[in-house]
């Protein structure tokens, strides 16, 4: 072989692993992107699922912190992180829209969105659940 042959099997070796370098760093992205839109989607269940049975007011609210955890039992207000002035520690907020529809039917619309600024494309979800006013 001349040098000119090893100089260019050399160019597209290292073309190929950059192409595959970047595929894995992009399919690595999509991953956690998907990880965190279902958590998303897991709280807004756990959240609306609260709301119907009355644990969390039928109210609108906007940004409130939630705890880490997932599970439905664990799912709390974390006012400590608003309190403390530590509301930028906080990984997921919510924000709950209730809507009267018609005469004793609600809307209830739960977003659940990663704490990120907008620029950084923060993984959200939305729900909406219709039911009965309570409060009545």
């Amino acid at each position: 072989m001349t040098i000119l042959e090893v100089m260019l099997s050399l160019v597209i070796l290292g073309g190929s692993m950059a192409v595959v370098g970047e595929l894995s760093r992009q399919s690595f992205q999509n991953a956690r992107n998907a990880a965190d839109i279902t958590q998303a989607q897991l709280l807004a269940e756990s959240i609306l699922a609260k709301v119907r049975i009355g644990i969390i007011e039928q109210k609108s609210v906007y940004d409130i912190p939630v705890s880490q955890s997932i599970n439905a039992d664990d799912i709390v207000v974390d006012t400590n992180a608003v309190s403390d002035g530590n509301a930028s520690d906080v990984l997921w907020l919510y924000s709950l829209e209730v809507t009267e529809i018609d005469n004793g039917l609600l809307e209830w619309a739960v977003t659940v969105r990663r704490n990120l600024q907008p620029e950084q494309r923060p993984a959200a979800c939305r729900l909406v659940r219709w039911g009965i006013d309570t409060g009545k």
